[in-house]
C-alpha cells in the first residue's frame, strides 16, 4: 500500500495571529495560530501547514516562535514556509519544530536553492509552494509573494524543473478559488497531475466532505488537499470525511485510538545528539509530555548521566555522516552502543546507525545494526511509478520473531513517516526486525533492534497520541 490520504489544515499567520483572505487579500485576522493547529490536530487533520503570509513582504520569517509553541501541544507534523532564503533559514525552522520546509517566491528567484536545501536536509524535507491564477487558454500563471506578483515562470516548466532539483512534494494553490468555497480548480488539477511525479498536494477553494471525495477518486495519485477557509468555517467534519473515503476503499490514517498510555518510571532522563540534523524541538517536546527530562548535547559524560540516548535526523545520509564527524561523534557512539548504552535512532538517526547508505553516493555509517540504506522502488509491483519521497501515514506490521515482543494494539497502527531511502528487507536482518510496512507492494523496515540499540523509520514524536505511546512502550521496554 502507499501513504494515506492526508488532509492538512493550511494556516496562513502573521505574527501570531492565524489570518484569512479571499484571493490572498483582505487578510483579516481569524484567531490565534496555535490554538487553531491544536483545535485542528485534535479533529483529525494528517499534516498542519503553516505559512508566513507576509514573510516576503517584510523580508523575514516570523515562524520560529509559533513552531515552538505549536510543537509542545500538536504531535502531528508541520511544514514551514515563509522567507526561506538561506538553508540557515531552513535550520532553524527545522530546530524550532518543523517537519518540512516549505518555499515559493525564493525558488522562484534562487532555483539553487531547492538543490542545496535537498543535499542537506533530503529531499523528503523540501516542499515547493506553487500558487497560480489563471491566465488563458489553459494557461496558469505562477505567483510569488503571497499571490500578488506575476512572474514569467510557465507552470509545467517549472514543475518539472522543481522535480529534477531535488523537490520531495509540490503544494499547488489556486489563487482563483483560495477562500472563496467555490470548490477545487479541477481544471488546474487535471493539467498537473501528469506533471508531478512526487506526492501533490492541491489546495484553494475546498469547501465540503464532497469536493474532497470527488477529487480523490478522480485523481487517486493525489496525496494531499490543503483546507484552510472551510475548516476556519467549520464546513468540514474530518472524521466523517475519513470514513466515507475508507468506505470508498482509500487508504486513511485511522483516528480512533485504541492503544493505553503506558507510563513512563519516574526520574527518566534523556539526551538528544545536538549534531545540527534534526527536529530537536519536535522531540523535546514529545519526551517531556512524556514526564522526561531531555538534555540537548554532544558531551558523552552528560550522555552517560542519562538513561538513553536518542539520535535524531532529518536529512541527507552522507551529510549526516559529515556532521557526526564533524562534532567528533561518531567513535564516541560506537562506543556507547557497544559498551551498552542504550541508543534510539529516528528516521535519518536510524538509517545512521546502519552499515552503509547510498543517498547521493556510497557512504559508511555507524555499523551498529547491519544493513544497507537504498532508495525506495521505483516502481510498484504493477510495473507502475511509484510516488518517492515516502510521505504521509502508513502502518507497521509486526514481527513475531522479535526479540521486542510489541503489544497486538500495535498491529497495522499508524506512524508518520517522510523519506525516500530505507533499509529494505531481508533474511539475513530478520531477527533484528521490529516491524515492517509496506510501500506501493515492497516491504521495508520500519523499526529495528540489535541489543539496547532501536532504530524507527518514522517519527514517533509526530505521531500523534498513538506515537507517543509507542515510544512510551519501547523505552519502557529498553529501560527494563
Amino acid at each position: 500500500m502507499s501513504s494515506s490520504k492526508r488532509l492538512i489544515a493550511r494556516l496562513d499567520i502573521k505574527g501570531k495571529r492565524l489570518i484569512k483572505g479571499i484571493r490572498f487579500e483582505g487578510l483579516r485576522v481569524i484567531g490565534d495560530a496555535c490554538e487553531a493547529a491544536g483545535k485542528y490536530a485534535a479533529k483529525g487533520v494528517d499534516e498542519i501547514f503553516y505559512t508566513d503570509a507576509v514573510a516576503s513582504l517584510y523580508g523575514r520569517n516570523g515562524l520560529v516562535e509559533v513552531l515552538r509553541n505549536t510543537s509542545k501541544k500538536v504531535f502531528v507534523p508541520i511544514t514551514a514556509g515563509g522567507a526561506i532564503r538561506t538553508v540557515e533559514d531552513g535550520r532553524k525552522l527545522l530546530a524550532a519544530g518543523a517537519d518540512k520546509l516549505a518555499i515559493n517566491s525564493a525558488a522562484i528567484r534562487n532555483p539553487d536553492l531547492i538543490n542545496e536545501l535537498s543535499e542537506r536536509f533530503g529531499s523528503q524535507c523540501v516542499v515547493i509552494s506553487i500558487q497560480v491564477c489563471y491566465s488563458t487558454e489553459s494557461r496558469w500563471d505562477v505567483m510569488i509573494e503571497s499571490g500578488r506578483e506575476r512572474t514569467k515562470k510557465n507552470l509545467n516548466e517549472w514543475v518539472i524543473e522543481c522535480q529534477d532539483r531535488g523537490a520531495g512534494e509540490i503544494f499547488i494553490t489556486s489563487v482563483d478559488r483560495d477562500g472563496t468555497g467555490n470548490g477545487p480548480d479541477i481544471n488546474l488539477i487535471s493539467h498537473v497531475k501528469d506533471l508531478v511525479k512526487i506526492p501533490l498536494v492541491i489546495g484553494g477553494g475546498f469547501s465540503s466532505k464532497d469536493n474532497i471525495i470527488e477529487v480523490y477518486k478522480d485523481y487517486r495519485n493525489l496525496s494531499g488537499v490543503a483546507i484552510g477557509w472551510a475548516l476556519h468555517n467549520q464546513r468540514i467534519n474530518i472524521k466523517e470525511t475519513k470514513e466515507k473515503l475508507k468506505e470508498l476503499n482509500f487508504s486513511v490514517r485511522d483516528l480512533s485510538e485504541k492503544i493505553t498510555l503506558t507510563n513512563i518510571k519516574e526520574n527518566i532522563k534523556a539526551s538528544i545528539i545536538n549534531y545540527g540534523m534534526g527536529n530537536t524541538q519536535s522531540l523535546i517536546n514529545a519526551f517531556n509530555h512524556l514526564g522526561i527530562d531531555c538534555k540537548l548535547t554532544t558531551d558523552f559524560e552528560t550522555i552517560d548521566n542519562t538513561h538513553f540516548c536518542v539520535l535524531p535526523g532529518v536529512g541527507a545520509f552522507p551529510e549526516g555522516m559529515r556532521q557526526l564527524n564533524h562534532f567528533n561523534l561518531l567513535e564516541k557512539l560506537r562506543n556507547f552502543s557497544s559498551s551498552g548504552g542504550r541508543l534510539i535512532g529516528i528516521c535519518l538517526g536510524m538509517q545512521l546507525l546502519l552499515s552503509e547508505g547510498t543517498e547521493y553516493k556510497n557512504c559508511n555509517g555507524l555499523n551498529l545494526i547491519r544493513g544497507k540504506v537504498e532508495k525506495l522502488p521505483s516502481f510498484n509491483i504493477n510495473g507502475k511509478k511509484s510516488l518517492i519521497p515516502h510521505v504521509g501515514w502508513n502502518s507497521l506490521i509486526l514481527n513475531n520473531q522479535s526479540s521486542l515482543k510489541m503489544p497486538k494494539d500495535f498491529e497495522n497502527l499508524y506512524q508518520y513517516f517522510v523519506h525516500s531511502y530505507a533499509l529494505m528487507t531481508s533474511k539475513e536482518i530478520e531477527k533484528n526486525i521490529i516491524s515492517t510496512t509496506n510501500f506501493e507492494g515492497h516491504s521495508f523496515v520500519s523499526m529495528i533492534k540489535n541489543k539496547n540499540t532501536i532504530g524507527m523509520q518514522f517519527h514517533p514524536e509526530r505521531s500523534g497520541k498513538d506515537g507517543l505511546n509507542l515510544l512510551s512502550f519501547t523505552l519502557n521496554s529498553i529501560l527494563d
